[in-house]
């Protein structure tokens, strides 16, 4: 079914916009993990060393640090942590973007709405609060994608439960994100 709340904003009798579900966001650094995961996935391990230095595009692009330092050779997992951006950059170098859109694809990120550039390692494409909400629920539940629910039960004033959510369908190991 089609999510009814949530809206967020001032008044959405006035502006009929749903800002959890088509508020279409840069999710910036948060999208790092999901990368990592991909990057994972295809071989590169937590202590593999990835160099934290300056890159020449050619093209004018000068990405930065957020912190202003570059630290020479770091392990990826060094890099997530301290949400370093030209090691993600490198990360996905190494991984390609097909790999690293399919990655995102798995945990619900659109592939349509994400540059096709490595601009896409510094979150510059698009997500709602949703998307980036449910990614991280797999990650919280092990791997698993988690289905909303907004309202769980509710009961009257005597504490009968005249709603109850209905409970997850069973898992089957080709739903596993990661």
């Amino acid at each position: 079914g089609q999510i009814r709340a949530l809206v967020g904003g001032f008044d959405f009798a006035r502006q009929n916009f749903n800002h959890v579900t088509q508020a279409w966001r840069q999710p910036g650094s948060s999208l790092k993990p999901f990368l990592y995961s991909a990057a994972l996935e295809r071989g590169v391990m937590p202590a593999t060393l990835v160099n934290d230095a300056p890159l020449e595009t050619g093209d004018g692009w000068d990405p930065q640090n957020g912190d202003g330092r570059f630290d020479g050779p770091i392990s990826v997992r060094e890099g997530l942590v301290r949400s370093k951006n030209l090691v993600s950059i490198r990360v996905l170098g190494q991984i390609g973007l097909p790999a690293a859109l399919a990655g995102l694809a798995r945990f619900g990120f659109d592939p349509a709405r994400q540059p096709a550039n490595l601009t896409l390692a510094l979150g510059a494409g698009s997500t709602t609060p949703l998307q980036l909400a449910q990614a991280y629920a797999v990650l919280a539940n092990g791997g698993w994608p988690v289905a909303p629910v907004l309202i769980q039960r509710i009961t009257d004033a005597k504490g009968v439960v005249v709603f109850e959510a209905p409970a997850a369908p069973p898992r089957d190991e080709a739903q596993r994100v990661v």
